[in-house]
């Protein structure tokens, strides 16, 4: 779906091929929870020529963005909160096979030309999990759940006893 011919790259350094594409994606993952996407992913970019790298192999890079929105749980409170997502991406890749002598950060910093194209899939999909928020908040002073009682805190206070405390560090009180 998003595979690129770069044989204009090669042919002429100073051409770009413009990337812009929606891509209607149902869920991301980041590997524990699903998280519905609200709109299809927008993705901007282009891939250029930048020249050769250390043993004299093509390097062609794409530069862009994704945006989207997703459906996530307040991490507080539990409700659901809409979240805007904008991720810019680099990606390196290399025309030419590897040779055992290169290091092993050539994996990460390069991924492979195959058959005079580049495959921009997995780099996008892998880029977006990568910067799903960790913690999200409905908003920034979200007072959360009670422990007690679990009510919403953000819908005023509950009936607990405010000092609840754990019966088994009591003793240590009457050493205070």
């Amino acid at each position: 779906m998003f595979s690129f011919q770069i044989r204009p790259l090669l042919k002429d350094p100073s051409t770009r091929i413009p990337v812009k594409a929606t891509w209607d994606i149902s869920e991301i993952s980041d590997g524990s929870f699903n998280y519905p996407c609200l709109e299809p992913w927008k993705i901007q970019g282009e891939l250029f020529y930048v020249g050769l790298d250390e043993s004299g192999k093509d390097v062609i890079e794409f530069a862009g963005s994704v945006e989207t929105k997703l459906r996530m749980q307040c991490d507080r409170c539990l409700k659901q909160v809409d979240v805007p997502l904008a991720v810019d991406i680099r990606q390196r890749f290399v025309k030419g096979e590897k040779t055992d002598s290169e290091t092993s950060d050539y994996d990460f910093d390069y991924l492979p030309i195959v058959q005079d194209s580049v495959d921009l899939e997995d780099v996008i999909q892998y880029d977006v999990q990568l910067n799903v928020p960790v913690k999200v908040l409905c908003k920034e002073d979200c007072l959360g759940l009670c422990p007690i009682c679990g009510k919403d805190l953000n819908q005023g206070p509950c009936e607990c006893e405010e000092d609840f405390s754990d019966p088994r560090w009591d003793a240590l009180k009457n050493l205070l």
